[in-house]
């Protein structure tokens, strides 16, 4: 480069043009024998010229070869990589080049991102990655980032996301970008991207998470049982007690209260399973944080190893929050098993602390978009703490294999807080512990408002209800709960027989309660037959399974509404009521 930029065949040329025309004005301004000299002395540098001028040729040729070469090298790399590589003009964002890679993973031509630009990459990306993946590019496009200077140290930035295939699949990309060259004013001129596909390492990540996910949900299952049986005992003890008092009116009653809050807490360690597995629907209710926490603390309790100690630090008067109970207690568990995989083997503690928080919309980038007054839910351990890297790094959903411990992911307490409108921050260095703030929205003043008082029963025959269950028990509750609010109810035993019976009493019948699972015909099959013949019969599904995973088969086709069991029977009052127009207020219709 050198060479070419000082003695360049042009400069060499003009030299000696100039000292020719010098030397001939020389020549006759002067006397002959002068002329004759300087005119040798002409020719002596018109041959050093040539031969410095064939030199630098030389050298140029050589330097040129060099260049091409390298170039055909990096093309060539390029070419045979199964990375997608391309480069990106941040102007137009136009692609101006794609490799042949794209073809083998992805099935379009690199023709094809040429023409369409970002707008063909952003119409492939999926749903849920477009929107931070675009913002992302937009970010590089517009300023780059990187250290400031003329030895300005490129910003790196990574993400993974997912791309529709010409084949109309998703395939799991991870992508690294940098500003390759840059304008006069210092803004991006040209992006460079390298994606790889990494669908089959996702799908070993997967697998791995779920093998953990299970272990750590049979280890949590077998410390459970314990609990379940001291309250089936429970529940068989005030059981026979209560035949055996059955001439005394009061002892009678007070067993039964006992079983029915035995009851209630085994519903519960249910609910709090399945939320465990991920599994558990979403009920936004008022509640007292610090009275959940204290309900569900056996359970934490349970999880931890001698060596860990668990403090509580709950703020007193604290206000009522707008969440699920159960997803809270999710959350709770997912940082407290991270906590404590985090300590491992080692001596610690975990502190559990609550208090109130208002937010402003402004200030902390991490706070902005979140206004008035928030309960924060912080757990904070004694471990050994994360490095600015692994903590950057939490927004991957994969993050937890890489955590020291195993854990069920801190992703997911973040969708939590996303579904309640609230944030989850955390905080941490190398040697100083994990702090893990969820904040959740306070009820409002107009939220704290009762209820009103739930319509007085219905005490005269209020219509026709089938109950289609394949459990004794089941069928035998609610038929007497049902007839004593003043409804007729007609029993199956099955799909098929719940079927028949819907055929036989058709013009009869005001409204169906049908369980999901059953033997000979599913819930799910049952309403698609009832709701061929008679779609303006108001049917409702009953399942143990979360209600997004028990009517996913039936969205969208007229369901009235669905309860989630264990349900009591004023619950099921309620649902029959409102999806048949009555007074029923609270009842969890479906939308």
């Amino acid at each position: 480069m050198k060479i070419r930029t000082i003695a360049s065949p042009a400069a060499v040329l003009g030299l000696f043009i100039l000292n020719f025309l010098f030397l001939a004005w020389v020549l006759l301004a002067r006397n002959l024998e002068i002329g004759s000299l300087l005119f040798t002395g002409v020719i002596v540098q018109a041959m050093l010229g040539m031969l410095l001028y064939n030199r630098s040729a030389a050298r140029i040729r050589e330097y040129d070869h060099s260049l091409d070469h390298s170039e055909r090298y990096i093309q060539d790399v390029a070419e045979l990589s199964m990375d997608v590589q391309s480069i990106i003009e941040a102007k137009t964002q136009k692609y101006l080049y794609m490799n042949p890679a794209v073809t083998k993973v992805l099935g379009y031509k690199p023709e094809e991102f040429v023409e369409g630009g970002l707008e063909f990459f952003y119409n492939h990306l999926h749903p849920e990655d477009l929107p931070h993946v675009k913002r992302d590019m937009e970010r590089m496009l517009d300023h780059g980032f990187g250290s400031p200077g003329p030895n300005r140290e490129e910003f790196i930035q990574e993400e993974i996301y997912r791309v529709k295939t010409k084949w109309d699949e998703y395939r799991w990309f991870r992508s690294r970008r940098m500003v390759f060259t840059r304008n006069l004013d210092d803004s991006p001129k040209d992006i460079l991207s390298v994606a790889r596909d990494i669908t089959e390492q996702r799908g070993f990540e997967i697998a791995l998470v779920q093998a953990q996910e299970f272990e750590s949900l049979g280890n949590l299952a077998r410390r459970l049982a314990h609990d379940l049986n001291n309250i089936l005992m429970g529940i068989q003890g005030y059981s026979e007690l209560g035949v055996e008092n059955r001439e005394d009116t009061r002892r009678m009653e007070e067993s039964l209260l006992k079983i029915r809050e035995s009851v209630g807490r085994a519903t519960d360690i249910c609910r709090q399973m399945l939320a465990f597995a991920g599994r558990g629907r979403v009920q936004i209710t008022r509640f007292q944080l610090n009275e959940s926490l204290r309900e569900g603390l056996p359970l934490v309790e349970n999880l931890l190893p001698e060596n860990i100690q668990l403090v509580l630090d709950l703020e007193s008067d604290l206000p009522k929050v707008s969440a699920d109970p159960n997803q809270v207690r999710y959350a709770l568990l997912n940082l407290v098993v991270n906590a404590m995989e985090t300590i491992g083997a080692r001596e610690g503690d975990i502190t559990i602390r609550t208090y109130l928080r208002q937010f402003t919309g402004e200030g902390d980038p991490e706070h902005r978009g979140l206004l008035g007054d928030f309960v924060c839910l912080e757990v904070r351990d004694s471990g050994p703490g994360m490095s600015e890297e692994t903590l950057n790094g939490i927004s991957d959903p994969f993050f937890r294999i890489k955590h020291p411990g195993r854990g069920l992911g801190l992703l997911t307490v973040k969708g939590i807080a996303s579904e309640h409108h609230g944030l989850l921050q955390t905080e941490s260095e190398p040697g100083k512990g994990t702090i893990c703030r969820f904040y959740m929205p306070a009820a409002t003043r107009d939220a704290l408002v009762d209820e009103k008082p739930e319509a007085p029963p219905i005490t005269v025959e209020a219509g026709v209800v089938l109950v289609v269950d394949d459990e004794p028990t089941i069928r035998a509750i609610l038929s007497q709960g049902l007839g004593n609010a003043g409804y007729k109810v007609i029993e199956a035993i099955d799909g098929v027989d719940g079927f028949g019976a819907f055929v036989r009493h058709r013009s009869s019948i005001s409204v169906v309660l049908l369980d999901l699972t059953m033997p000979r015909m599913n819930g799910d099959e049952v309403f698609e037959e009832i709701h061929k013949l008679a779609p303006e019969i108001p049917v409702i599904l009953m399942s143990g399974y979360s209600q997004s995973e028990a009517t996913a088969a039936l969205a969208g086709k007229g369901l009235a509404a669905f309860l989630s069991k264990p349900c009591s029977i004023k619950e099921t009052l309620a649902v029959v009521r409102k999806a048949m127009g009555q007074t029923a207020p609270g009842a969890p219709v479906m939308p």
